[in-house]
């Protein structure tokens, strides 16, 4: 006769190491697919921050350039080169994401976001005017003279590619709109 008495009842068993390895396996995939999300979501965040960063710069650059009243011997492309310019550079620190467009508009709405029929210049993503584009805001257009400083606004569309393999893009869009700087006579 067999005496069981002495059996220990701390080993793990054959039935329950196979049962933990079964969770482990179903778990993965799981801890993998949170793992990756938050990566695309920091490295989203992290872009999404430069691109308001490139607005804001842009449209502090607009302001301090203003218009004619400023800049009585300057062109419409030289202003609008010196503020593209400025914004794809702040923009080149964006690791997952490429600029589309740029645009320098007449804000009108209270919001300051950009409406169909304002006055607007528009750049592609290599700061070279729009093939098909609008170039409607002139620096006449740009007043600096008090109370009726001109809102000028800085618009990007940008495209974020997921470092993660096969989530495909995104598109975006960001703004931010400064008054030009007034010349008081």
């Amino acid at each position: 006769m067999r005496d069981f008495s002495k059996r220990s009842n701390g080993g793990i068993g054959a039935g329950q190491a196979g049962q933990s390895t079964i969770e482990l396996a179903l778990i993965i995939p799981l801890l993998m697919a949170m793992l990756l999300g938050g990566f695309n979501t920091t490295m989203l965040i992290s872009d999404k921050l430069i691109a308001n960063y490139a607005v804001r710069q842009g449209a502090r650059l607009a302001a301090e350039l203003g218009g004619k009243q400023t800049n009585p011997s300057a062109t419409q492309i030289q202003i609008d080169q010196k503020i593209v310019r400025n914004v794809m550079a702040v923009a080149s620190g964006m690791r997952y994401a490429t600029v589309q467009e740029i645009d320098i508009y007449q804000a009108s709405s209270i919001g300051g976001w950009y409406v169909s029929g304002n006055l607007i210049d528009q750049f592609d993503g290599a700061g070279n005017p729009l093939s098909g584009g609008f170039q409607t805001f002139t620096l006449d257009k740009r007043v600096q003279t008090p109370p009726n400083e001109t809102p000028i606004g800085i618009r990007i569309q940008w495209q974020f590619t997921n470092p993660a393999p096969r989530i495909g893009t995104s598109t975006y869009w960001e703004y931010a709109v400064m008054t030009a700087a007034p010349v008081l006579n």
